[in-house]
């Protein structure tokens, strides 16, 4: 079950509304002897255009989810939350902001929270300027352990803007990386906003 509202003025540059979304997914076990669980997961995002012509926009977004029902070993690898890269947590590689297992795989989890801040400025008809602070992880347990630390991550990005809408070129940084594991930058490039 899926519940989607979208008020922005454009897919993929949006300058003014919101958008949330909440998904609840039962899953049951038919096959294979294992444990019936549901993910349920919301997002959502807020565009706050400043000035007549909306070229500095304030956006803020937000997810938290949580699983209900085994243990996270017992839910298959696919189903797990995970944070980390491109439309989560930029700074970090996909999927790495959360536990790690022995090999410096992903684990995934239980619960998620993310959350991110973008001050999107348009320089020119061309051209913007985006800076960025983003942070979250997942955890073992389905509800969030708010006394662990989110993975943080700030960075730049540079918008060109097309008819299809924007271009984007973003570098990230880690701010609280581990020695030996987290890359000291991610560069990203895709078509629209972030999120």
């Amino acid at each position: 079950l899926t519940l989607y509202r979208d008020s922005t003025d454009n897919i993929l540059d949006p300058t003014k509304g919101t958008r949330l979304q909440l998904t609840i997914a039962p899953y049951y076990a038919t096959i294979e002897r294992s444990e019936n669980f549901t993910v349920a997961e919301l997002t959502g995002s807020a565009y706050f255009g400043i000035g007549e012509r909306d070229w500095f926009v304030p956006a803020i977004r937000v997810r938290a989810g949580t699983i209900n029902g085994p243990e996270t070993r017992q839910i298959p690898a696919i189903k797990r939350f995970y944070s980390g890269g491109g439309g989560s947590v930029r700074g970090y590689e996909f999927q790495t902001a959360g536990p790690l297992d022995a090999e410096g795989d992903p684990v995934g989890g239980r619960s998620v929270l993310e959350t991110g801040l973008e001050l999107r400025w348009r320089v020119s008809e061309t051209f913007g300027l985006v800076p960025f602070v983003e942070g979250g992880t997942v955890y073992d347990e389905p509800t969030p352990d708010f006394s662990e630390d989110l993975f943080w991550a700030a960075g730049l990005g540079l918008r060109y803007f097309t008819i299809v809408g924007p271009i984007r070129l973003d570098v990230a940084f880690p701010l609280n990386g581990r020695p030996n594991i987290d890359d000291d930058y991610q560069i990203y490039v895709s078509l629209g906003q972030a999120f």
